[in-house]
């Protein structure tokens, strides 16, 4: 019996392996899939872009980038890149283990550093760099964003602390990354913001769960499911997701769906359709050392309405270590219907708890109510005099306009807090505090601007004062600089 079954397990596996008609990779590489096309895409050290076939795991095209000179001197690139700096095989070598490749919808390529801030495009046979920024900008383990034929960055790690910064690529303008302006308040699962996450784009909406945020030290794990919308630029919080993301999980996002191999189970997340399809694995199969390796969802050939899908046709793709060539990788294929018990199938809800009309319904009633009694309590204990309320205070890098929490991104919190310490500062003060902590001149500017504007009109919506809250004035010395205070601090 058991050699019977070692012996089935060897036919099972040797029908899963196979190397891309022997086009093996070789070096380092970072790849790209086009799912509607069923095409993966490997841009190498070798300073290639190579399509592969995934319908027939054949070459379609491979075309080799001249190395290229940059079209532009940076002053934030000297000791990086100087001279007539080139690229070639050794300097990829150095660090494609920090690009990104990612193909638009209008089947343009883009290579982005990780950290963010880099910016490359591959195109009419030239590797071009785009962008006039830092090469990184302290955003690592962040996502880009292509939609709607433009680029997007969100989150990221840098400086000891997670960002919740959405940033927009300006191409063919400034050709920097400017911030999005939320249009609401971000969920407090974003406040510290956040890292490493997983995420999934449907259409106009963007959704993220899982994550980590790191502050002063502290790490917290994310286990709500957040959604953005890219037409509105506004934050909703789904719920909890109703996962246990303490393991180490392979998630992978494609098309409308999340899919997860846990350790004993596997998941199909539908957030359409708010469900969550569970399966036992089959005999032969393990997950365990999944989550370690490159891997991507893709489907087969005939794959043309993303709204409809078999599970039994969708393949998981990993590369694996060629098993006696160093620096080469073959990909392996594993049709989900070969790895799950179908038929084992159980349906759960997307959030771990549901919540009823009458959750929503209770709170607000009780609010109401208490903002009632507010009123009548005011009404009949009006005094002739009285003494001025505190419109604002801050405590313990907590902001609160009358009685109301202001959420601060790291940015707001780093400028409040000068603000705090000193009867008044210089606007070029603040500027070179944001540069410090890895912010461009330009973009620092421009998100110092932003933050004072929307703190401004929040202060005067809650307080009705007719005083800003952030003072602005010239200096009595040098009408050219610009003097910040706090409104009666």
């Amino acid at each position: 019996m058991l050699i019977r079954l070692i012996i089935l397990l060897i036919i099972f596996n040797s029908k899963l392996v196979f190397s891309l008609n022997n086009n093996e990779i070789n070096g380092k590489f970072i790849y790209d899939v086009d799912i509607e096309k069923n095409e993966l895409y490997v841009f190498d050290n070798e300073i290639s872009l190579t399509t592969y076939d995934l319908s027939n795991d054949r070459v379609k095209s491979k075309y080799k980038f001249d190395a290229f000179v940059p079209d532009f001197n940076n002053a934030t690139w000297n000791g990086f890149y100087t001279g007539d700096f080139s690229l070639s095989k050794s300097v990829m070598n150095g660090f494609m283990d920090n690009l990104v490749l990612k193909k638009s919808e209008n089947e343009k390529f883009y290579i982005f550093h990780d950290g963010g801030g880099l910016v490359m495009s591959l195109s009419n046979g030239r590797l071009k760099r785009l962008d006039n920024s830092f090469p990184f900008m302290n955003k690592f383990l962040g996502d880009f964003i292509l939609h709607d034929k433009k680029v997007y960055h969100f989150g990221g790690y840098g400086l000891f602390r997670t960002n919740n910064a959405m940033l927009n690529f300006d191409e063919n303008n400034t050709n920097q990354w400017d911030e999005i302006t939320f249009q609401n308040e971000i969920p407090n699962e974003l406040s510290l913001g956040i890292s490493s996450f997983n995420s999934l784009l449907t259409k106009d909406n963007y959704f993220i769960f899982g994550g980590n945020k790191f502050n002063n030290g502290n790490n917290y794990k994310n286990e709500s499911i957040l959604k953005f919308n890219f037409k509105n630029y506004y934050w909703t919080k789904l719920g909890n997701i109703n996962l246990d993301l303490s393991n180490e999980s392979l998630i992978l996002g494609s098309g409308n769906w999340f899919y997860v191999f846990g350790k004993e189970f596997f998941h199909f997340i539908d957030i359409e359709k708010s469900s969550i399809y569970k399966y036992k694995y089959k005999l032969g199969f393990s997950p365990t050392d999944l989550s370690s390796l490159e891997s991507f969802i893709s489907y087969n050939n005939t794959f043309e309405n993303i709204n409809t899908l078999d599970i039994s046709d969708v393949t998981l793709n990993i590369f694996k270590n060629h098993n006696s060539k160093s620096e080469t990788v073959i990909l392996s294929k594993y049709k989900l219907g070969n790895i799950i018990d179908l038929d084992s199938i159980s349906e759960l809800p997307l959030l771990r708890f549901e919540q009823s009309r009458n959750q929503f319904f209770i709170p607000m009633l009780i609010v109401l109510i208490i903002i009632i009694i507010n009123l009548l309590y005011v009404g009949l204990n009006k005094k002739t005099v009285s003494e001025p309320k505190k419109l604002f205070s801050f405590e313990n890098n907590e902001l609160f306009f009358m009685s109301i929490k202001i959420n601060l991104d790291n940015n707001s919190l780093e400028i409040i807090n000068m603000l705090f310490k000193n009867n008044s500062i210089t606007s070029n003060e603040i500027v070179a505090k944001l540069v410090e902590n890895g912010l461009s001149y330009d973009y620092a500017s421009k998100v110092k601007n932003k933050i004072i504007e929307s703190l401004n009109e929040k202060f005067e919506f809650i307080t009705s004062s007719s005083e800003p809250f952030i003072k602005i004035s010239k200096s009595s010395q040098d009408k050219r600089i610009q003097i910040l205070s706090l409104n009666n601090k």
